[in-house]
């Protein structure tokens, strides 16, 4: 009998149960954007918004970018284009079916993994794929829901491009590399680099061993051409972008701002079976080099971080349960080899399922990481949704919208569901307002944009400038402003601090006086409209 096949599918269920549909409360659609924890991930769902709006990325949605409206789409677009695709062929909530891309491509990000460890042994195979379930361990599962949706993509493709190499003596797969390659610089291009600097290795490795041939070679260069082919305008902007603002610059980093790094102590007691294969894999090298050079120079890019390759160094590690996975799975095969021959087909099978169920935390075992259970609507709820959707849909596109105290408008790209320009109160100096029981009109604000890429816009062909680099007057690059110069005011009517949602009312209802409109209300966040703009809108008092 068989197993393969439906124990696969008992993993691929198991993923997908553990991933995604417990954080989702086990819907597939929902009213609001839904386990969505961080700002990156508003970051990553209003810019697939604006893509869909517009019906390209030629351009960036301008409330992203400060108001430009002739500013470049500059961020690799895959992940975004993918959830377009099932959106308009499911006809579910894009902020659903961008982040259900995320996971998916994880758990395929896996079974390529699967395929390729499969290539040299189906019982390894077998039994190294439950370690994918640690990719929604406690560290890991961050990089769904804190919005490193792009990294994970490209480590997609990065776990493909690993597969060519392993068969890279087949007709006609330089074109399938190349595509892959392409793909990965279009989908997030730290791991761009991961994937050339992996073939360089694998290159020397032939000749190490005496297998480079000609024949390698051309097909190497024929699969640089067509991935370069594919990726040269977004790689041109990148590097006259993302590069002019960022420079590389030697960086030994120890902290990723506060985000929970995974660690090879975290594994617990599978240490012993990762160490097992590792020195297994060593001893039959030749047979098993590509998994077990994934697996090592994976690891060995985790690390980066101590040789100055800064935070992009911990992105790869998100990730370890599936480069790791190989190792893991030579571990176990070696408790299977003391098994009497007969019983070892089946033994696999066993040993697999009884992985999945300790490292999904069905049969827990001391020092072994399992699976961190999530279930959480996040940030966002269903009273500021419907207030983001009616400023969408019911002021003019050059509003200029101001938010004030709101307790998840720290993670400044939720205000980017507002599709509009805006300002935000600063807290801190709103505090002290309260403090001083002060109104004043003129105050500190901020103007969240995405800054990274310097808001790339083309001067001439081939000649791109970046707005931040350009002096500019604009309102929206001051740290103070005039708030009786925006159109529309937001406030939140509910808060975790009771005395700046008072704050926040005693404000509105001055504003009230003053002839402010009120043209929108729920439970929880009312919408003004300045009648005065320029004006006289607020009374500047002490109370």
């Amino acid at each position: 009998m068989n197993l393969e096949k439906p124990y696969l599918a008992v993993v691929f269920a198991t993923l997908l149960f553990l991933g995604i549909s417990n954080l989702w409360d086990h819907r597939l659609q929902h009213e609001f954007p839904y386990g969505y924890l961080a700002s990156d991930t508003f970051q990553q769902q209003t810019r697939v918004e604006g893509i869909k709006d517009a019906g390209n990325y030629r351009l960036e949605p301008f409330y992203i970018v400060k108001g430009f409206q002739d500013v470049v789409g500059y961020y690799p677009p895959v992940i975004h284009h993918l959830g377009i695709i099932l959106h308009f062929s499911s006809e579910i909530p894009l902020y659903d079916t961008i982040y259900f891309m995320v996971f998916f491509n994880a758990i395929l990000a896996a079974f390529v993994m699967y395929m390729l460890i499969r290539r040299y042994s189906k019982q390894i195979a077998l039994l190294s794929l439950p370690l994918s379930i640690l990719l929604f361990s406690n560290k890991p599962y961050i990089g769904f829901l804190w919005g490193h949706w792009a990294s994970i993509t490209g480590q997609l493709f990065l776990i493909c491009i690993f597969w060519a190499m392993s068969r890279i003596d087949i007709g006609k797969i330089e074109f399938v590399l190349g595509i892959f390659i392409g793909a990965l610089a279009l989908s997030h291009t730290s791991e761009l680099l991961y994937g050339v600097v992996f073939i360089f290795i694998y290159t020397l490795f032939l000749l190490f061993f005496k297998r480079f041939e000609l024949k390698y070679l051309k097909k190497i260069v024929i699969a640089g051409i067509i991935s370069a082919i594919l990726s040269f305008y977004s790689l041109y902007i990148f590097r006259n972008s993302f590069m002019v603002i960022n420079p590389y610059q030697f960086e030994v980093s120890n902290d990723w701002g506060g985000t929970p790094l995974l660690y090879l102590s975290d594994f617990g007691l599978l240490l012993i079976f990762l160490a097992i294969g590792v020195i297994a894999s060593l001893l039959m090298l030749k047979k098993f080099y590509v998994p077990f050079m994934a697996g090592l120079f994976m690891l060995g890019i985790g690390y980066t971080n101590y040789i100055g390759f800064g935070i992009r160094a911990f992105q790869p590690r998100l990730l370890w349960p599936i480069y790791f996975s190989f190792f893991f799975g030579i571990g176990l095969f070696m408790l299977i080899k003391l098994v009497p021959a007969k019983l070892k087909p089946i033994s696999v099978f066993i040993i697999g399922i009884l992985s999945l169920l300790i490292l999904a935390g069905f049969m827990p075992v001391s020092n072994v990481p399992t699976y961190n259970k999530i279930s959480t609507s996040g940030l966002m709820d269903i009273w500021h949704w419907k207030a983001f959707q009616w400023l969408d849909q019911n002021t003019p596109k050059d509003a200029k919208l101001f938010f004030f105290y709101g307790d998840v408008y720290d993670q400044d790209a939720i205000l980017r569901n507002s599709k509009r320009m805006h300002g935000q109160i600063v807290p801190e100096e709103y505090i002290e307002l309260l403090k001083n029981r002060t109104i004043r009109r003129d105050i500190s604000t901020e103007f969240p944009a995405d800054h990274g890429a310097g808001m790339p816009y083309k001067k001439s062909f081939l000649n791109i400038k970046l707005h931040t680099r350009e002096n500019s007057n604009s309102l929206f690059f001051q740290s103070h402003a005039d708030i009786c110069l925006f159109d529309y005011f937001i406030f939140d009517k509910a808060s975790r601090q009771p005395v700046l949602a008072q704050y926040n009312l005693l404000i509105a209802n001055g504003m009230l006086a003053k002839g402010a409109q009120n043209v929108f209300e729920n439970e929880v966040v009312v919408i003004l409209k300045n009648n005065k703009i320029g004006g006289d809108c607020i009374e500047e008092r002490s109370f």
